[in-house]
């Protein structure tokens, strides 16, 4: 008896979530799709029926992770945009995004480096999440500020960097205040906030 249209989905939902999470930690290059299989609990041939690449699950999984990050959410009822943005700030530009759970965090930030090395599609795919980032940003920052286009890609590209930084340094103290320092340029480039 084959296999539901719902078990499929399921199937692949866990298998980008265990992917997107050993692509964070080890890279592209540091697993296989045997890795990537064994930690879901599925066989390689699972991963065939769902995948014809280990480069379209990298794909797949940077996509994947990008819709589940709080920038992805609907805002709140009853939260203005510039709450909401300034609390996506705070969030994204904290010390708990940057110590946290890799695998949990902004896929920007954690795969910039990585992403390099990709083929072109992938490479395409890390940009059409970044412009996404860009355009949900403009969306809540165009109802209460003049903020153009090249503010917000400065913001963001900021924000991306600072995590990815602050990841590589050592000392709390350095982190918090590239952390400060990156939340109030970017909220004074974002209107205030």
């Amino acid at each position: 008896m084959p296999y539901t249209k719902k078990h499929k989905n399921e199937t692949r939902e866990k298998i980008l979530d265990s992917s997107f999470r050993l692509f964070a930690i080890k890279g592209f290059k540091g697993v296989t799709i045997d890795d990537l299989m064994n930690n879901c609990g599925l066989t390689r041939g699972a991963f065939y029926a769902h995948f014809t690449s280990k480069a379209e699950l990298y794909r797949e999984a940077l996509k994947f992770r990008a819709s589940s990050t709080k920038l992805a959410n609907l805002k709140p009822e009853g939260t203005s945009n510039k709450q909401w943005l300034s609390l996506l700030l705070n969030n994204y530009l904290s010390m708990e995004h940057v110590k946290g759970d890799r695998s949990l965090s902004c896929p920007l930030a954690f795969l910039a480096t990585d992403i390099n090395m990709q083929n072109k599609t992938t490479k395409t795919a890390y940009a059409e999440v970044y412009y996404g980032m860009n355009t949900a940003i403009m969306e809540y920052a165009r109802d209460y500020t003049n903020c153009d286009e090249q503010d917000t890609l400065s913001v963001t590209a900021m924000m991306i960097g600072a995590v990815a930084i602050a990841r590589t340094l050592q000392n709390q103290e350095s982190i918090e205040n590239l952390l400060a320092a990156c939340r109030r340029e970017a909220g004074v480039k974002l209107g205030g906030i």
